[in-house]
This record gives C-alpha cells, structure tokens and sequence, in this order.
C-alpha cells in the first residue's frame, strides 16, 4: 500500500538513524503498520494507528529529535 508524504518521511528518518523500517498493509481490519528490522522481517505486533507507530519509534532519543526537526521545518 502506498505511503503519504508524511508516511514516507517519517520512514527515511526511522531508517536513516536505526536502519529499521515500517511498511503499511491493509486486511479485513483496515489499515496497519508493521516494523521492520534489518533483516527484513516484522518486529513485533502491528500498529493499527499511524500515530502510535510514531510515538513508538520516538521512544528512540535520535529518531524523536529528526522528527522534532522534520516537524519543526513544516511548521515554519
């Protein structure tokens, strides 16, 4: 499933600083997220709002601080 812009950004900067990635899919439930590692396999459960996935990943001190940036950047 295609990303949006915003999807697509917040993925370049997960994988720039972790090397992880997340791809979107959808299934009789709707919409879903899953992480995925280095090597290509889902990390964990799905995430079912895009918001919680990017809360997720901002657990990561560099992940949240290029999304403040990116953020920072639109708003301007």
């Amino acid at each position: 499933m295609q990303l949006t812009s915003y999807e697509r950004q917040v993925r370049n900067i997960l994988t720039d600083v972790t090397g992880y990635s997340f791809n979107k899919e959808t299934d009789e439930d709707g919409t879903y997220y899953n992480l995925i590692d280095l090597y290509g396999d889902v990390d964990g459960d799905p995430f079912y709002e895009f918001d919680d996935l990017v809360s997720y990943i901002s657990n990561n001190s560099d992940v949240a601080g290029e999304l403040e940036n990116t953020w920072a950047l639109v708003t301007a």
